[in-house]
């Protein structure tokens, strides 16, 4: 039983131009509000899954406790990046300059 030997280790390669040209990063207020969006889009499903079950649609009452679950995931999540920004705002204002 013959071992193969390790291939030799090549050397690491300038990042292309394409890559130093992508667009910016996401600003931190653009991230709240995309993640205001997605909060908003779990409960209009949830919404849209107790409707149709309510009247005797497609919806499972599994798929209803999933997006509701979903949604609730989404709020309790929100509320507490709230709560953390909040505390940390807090906690620069006791700051003594």
């Amino acid at each position: 039983m013959s071992i193969p030997p390790i291939a030799g280790v090549t050397g690491i390669t300038a990042p292309s131009q394409a890559a130093a040209a992508t667009a910016p990063a996401q600003g931190f207020g653009s991230s709240i509000a995309d993640a205001l969006q997605a909060v908003s889009d779990a409960e209009r499903v949830a919404d849209a899954n107790a409707a149709d079950v309510a009247t005797g649609g497609d919806t499972s009452i599994q798929e209803l406790m999933v997006s509701m679950t979903k949604a609730q995931l989404s709020v309790d999540l929100l509320v507490q990046v709230r709560n953390k920004a909040v505390e940390a705002y807090q906690e620069v204002m006791r700051m003594q300059v």
